[in-house]
């Protein structure tokens, strides 16, 4: 922690020595991927002080959102924690929690006729972050529609992926040509799935549980939470949500094996 400027003040003064102050965290950087069809992708970096051997978070949105807004308190917390951030704007997407989504606007007026349209985004996302890293692989988390396509990603890219994070799955009609359970199969990757008590109340809930949790899947059910990656936030949930930050950062500390 920081000290105050009075403390500083005052060892300077009995030391006569001249105190250097903290570097100031890096601003966010703008990058762009290009999708396999041409989309421009958009992406927020945010790596603090972090070396480029810290290990990278690939982030992205829900539905209707856009991914500088969604994880907008949740950067800081992962730069605190030792993570470098890249939140991507997917095409499916829009301005909840405030700020516009750059890749879906770039679109306009051609909008999106499926929450799976936005899986060759999160490919090139991919990609590009890893020019950012000096590991060849990042750990990617989706909330909502792209919680449910970072399993896909996971699927064909296993080589790139060292952990997956899901906040709030997306198993409904919308998705039905993209569920998260089609690939669990395929899935080589430690990953974590986090789903508010408020979702968990059909059996149906359950029996999804008990997919992932079979195919080696980490299950958290979070108390107090709303729906996607904003379950973590104090501030969306009006709730102390410190419980599950911590587990996050236990699960992403852990020895994979």
């Amino acid at each position: 922690m920081l000290r105050s400027s009075l403390a500083s003040l005052t060892l300077l003064t009995l030391c006569g020595c001249a105190i250097a102050p903290a570097p100031a965290p890096a601003a966010p950087i703008t990058l762009t991927a290009t999708a396999a069809d041409g989309v421009t992708v958009y992406g927020t970096a945010s790596f603090a002080a972090l070396p480029d051997s810290a290990p990278l978070i690939v982030l992205f949105h829900q539905g209707g959102s856009n991914a500088r807004a969604e994880y907008e308190p949740l950067v800081p917390w992962l730069n605190e924690n030792g993570f470098r951030t890249i939140a991507w704007d997917l095409r499916v997407g829009g301005d909840i929690y405030g700020l516009n989504n750059r890749t879906a606007d770039a679109r306009l007026p051609v909008k999106p006729s499926s929450y799976c349209e936005g899986f060759p985004d999160m490919h090139a996302a991919l990609d590009t972050s890893l020019e950012h890293t000096a590991s060849n692989e990042a750990i990617i988390w989706g909330s909502s529609y792209s919680g449910a396509l970072v399993f896909h990603l996971a699927a064909e890219a296993p080589d790139k992926i060292s952990r997956v994070i899901s906040a709030s799955p997306a198993n409904g009609p919308p998705m039905v040509d993209c569920l998260p359970q089609a690939r669990l199969d395929e899935l080589q990757t430690p990953a974590f799935v986090l789903s508010p008590r408020m979702e968990m109340k059909a059996d149906e809930d359950f029996e999804n549980k008990a997919r992932f949790e079979a195919a080696g899947v980490a299950f958290m059910i979070v108390e107090d939470g709303i729906h996607g990656s904003s379950m973590l936030v104090d501030e969306r949930t009006e709730a102390d949500m410190s419980a599950a930050r911590a587990a996050v950062i236990d699960w992403l500390s852990a020895d994979p094996s």
